[in-house]
């Protein structure tokens, strides 16, 4: 007797199919057969004829769906910080840069170091006035001084200090602008009165005038 061999090609589907449907067939019967890794086959008997049948695999299915993210792991603990490296060694000083320009004139109109000679007298130091063209003493600790043009005695507000080093005073006087001009001076001039520290008129104190 001859034998014939069938070759099916089928999906999973057809050999569940085939495995139910073929033994179910009239006068049929199955003997087991070898089989490879990659094919199953058997030796089935229809009408009275001895058939092998193979079932080869399939062709791979789509790839699933990927799953669910699993839960997030937990924080791992900080490490140490490191030690603080070494300072460096300083660098070289830089050269000294070029002398910048000279800056704006002072904002001060009229300056003087006033120095008493006597009850009736006083001097201008040359070297530390400017704006102040003369002074005059009309009685012991009255001081008038006539400002240069165009500053207007009457609506000044100098600012006055006393001077240690031109005065004659065992210890620094009181030194006060006198606004109203009261103390004799005429109405261009600016008035500075000097005092002990009791109160009491004295020419033997020196002071600064600046007229801002």
């Amino acid at each position: 007797m001859r034998h014939r061999t069938l070759t099916l090609l089928a999906t999973p589907a057809v050999v569940g199919a085939m495995t139910v449907a073929v033994p179910a067939l009239a006068g049929v019967s199955i003997l087991p057969a070898a089989h490879t890794a990659s094919t199953k086959c058997f030796v089935a008997r229809i009408a009275k004829h001895r058939v092998r049948e193979c079932l080869v695999r399939g062709p791979r299915g789509p790839r699933g769906l990927p799953g669910p993210a699993g839960p997030r792991g937990l924080t791992g603990k900080t490490g140490k910080t490191g030690a603080t490296g070494k300072t460096g060694a300083a660098g070289k000083t830089g050269a000294t840069g070029a002398t910048g320009p000279a800056g704006p004139a002072g904002t001060a109109r009229a300056y003087a170091v006033v120095q008493p000679t006597s009850p009736s007298q006083a001097n201008l130091i040359g070297a530390q006035t400017s704006g102040i063209t003369s002074v005059s003493q009309p009685s012991p600790g009255v001081f008038c001084l006539a400002p240069a043009a165009p500053i207007n005695a009457a609506a000044e507000a100098p600012v006055v200090s006393p001077e240690a080093s031109y005065s004659s005073g065992k210890q620094p006087g009181l030194i006060a602008v006198n606004a109203q001009r009261n103390g004799g001076c005429p109405a261009t001039d600016l008035e500075v009165d000097t005092y002990t520290v009791a109160g009491v008129a004295s020419s033997n104190y020196a002071f600064t005038i600046v007229v801002p």
